[in-house]
């Protein structure tokens, strides 16, 4: 059963709703983890508040994943209604790939430590500027695709993480052969990977929408 089978049972649901907005919020602290750890690597854009724009947002998605987690167990564990098995498989999956998305923040704005005194800003907006706003429109999109159980934006996210994540796989190849000094080859490599999951782990939101819950996650498998 995939998530837009259940879809009538999310609108008249309170619970459902409940935990829908909050893996959205999930999402919306994610992204705004996003947009300060790329404006410091990316843009060269003033590193004043990593505390504030990404540690205690981190905290955030943590705190709302676990209360995400103990009101499905709550509710499984009160309601004998066999029915919303699927719902709560859905959201345990959803919310652990979310709170990844904010370990992946972390690991990517953390890439700052290890840049050179003077990075090559061109070469690394060359390879991450389009990417960057790839990513950044990945992040609505996945929200309303999860939110709205709306199968083209599902199928959209899946589809940009796929190529995305080849593209990336493709320029890393390409910058281990350039003759780039060490310390720019290593964190523009990083970013890279780490552009990869965050994309591929938004797939993973995604598929709840599409795909029977047994295939979660395994939309790209033959």
């Amino acid at each position: 059963m995939g998530f837009s089978s259940i879809l009538d049972l999310f609108r008249k649901d309170n619970w459902s709703n409940e935990l829908v907005e909050k893996i959205c919020t999930m999402l919306d602290l994610a992204a705004d983890m996003y947009g300060y750890a790329v404006g410091v690597i990316v843009y060269d854009e003033p590193d004043d508040n990593p505390q504030e724009e990404i540690y205690n947002r981190d905290k955030k998605i943590n705190v709302l994943q676990r209360q995400i987690r103990q009101r499905v167990v709550s509710r499984l564990a009160t309601t004998s209604s066999r029915a919303e098995i699927p719902s709560a498989l859905i959201f345990m999956n959803a919310v652990k790939d979310v709170e990844r998305i904010g370990d992946y923040m972390k690991n990517l704005y953390e890439v700052r430590a290890l840049m050179c005194d003077d990075p090559d800003r061109k070469v690394l907006q060359e390879y991450l500027v389009g990417r960057s706003r790839t990513i950044e429109d990945m992040f609505a999109v996945t929200a309303q695709a999860f939110s709205e159980s709306d199968k083209e934006k599902a199928n959209d996210i899946i589809q940009r993480a796929r190529t995305l994540g080849s593209e990336a796989e493709k320029a890393i190849r390409e910058v281990t052969r350039s003759d780039l000094v060490v310390c720019d080859a290593v964190c523009l490599v990083l970013a890279l990977r780490f552009y990869k999951r965050i994309a591929a782990h938004m797939s993973n939101v995604a598929t709840s929408v599409v795909m029977p819950v047994d295939l979660l996650d395994f939309h790209d498998e033959p």
